[in-house]
C-alpha cells in the first residue's frame, strides 16, 4: 500500500475508519482491544483532534498501521504543497 499523506484531521478521521473496517472490526470491537468503549472510538473517528498521542498510537498498533515521520523535502508531492489546516 502507498503511504498516506495527512494534513487535516478529516483525512485522519477517514483513514482511521477505513483501516478499522478493513480489519473487519466494529467500533465496539476495536474499543475492547484497546480498553475504550464504543462511544470513545466513535468520537475519535469523528474528530481525531480529541485523541491523545498515546491512544492514537495504541489504536494504530491494533489496526496494524505504522507511523512514519520524515523531514519534509524541498519539493513535496503536489497533494501536500498547500498549507496544512490547523489541528
Amino acid at each position: 500500500m502507498k503511504p498516506l499523506w495527512l494534513q487535516t484531521p478529516a483525512q485522519l478521521s477517514n483513514h482511521l475508519r477505513s483501516f478499522r473496517k478493513a480489519r473487519g472490526l466494529t467500533q465496539a470491537a476495536l474499543g475492547e482491544l484497546i480498553g475504550l468503549d464504543q462511544t470513545r472510538i466513535a468520537k475519535i473517528e469523528r474528530d481525531p483532534r480529541l485523541v491523545s498521542v498515546g491512544q492514537l498510537l495504541k489504536l494504530l498498533a491494533v489496526l496494524h498501521v505504522r507511523v512514519l515521520l520524515e523531514p519534509a523535502t524541498p519539493n513535496p508531492p503536489s497533494s501536500v504543497r498547500e498549507r496544512p489546516t490547523d489541528w
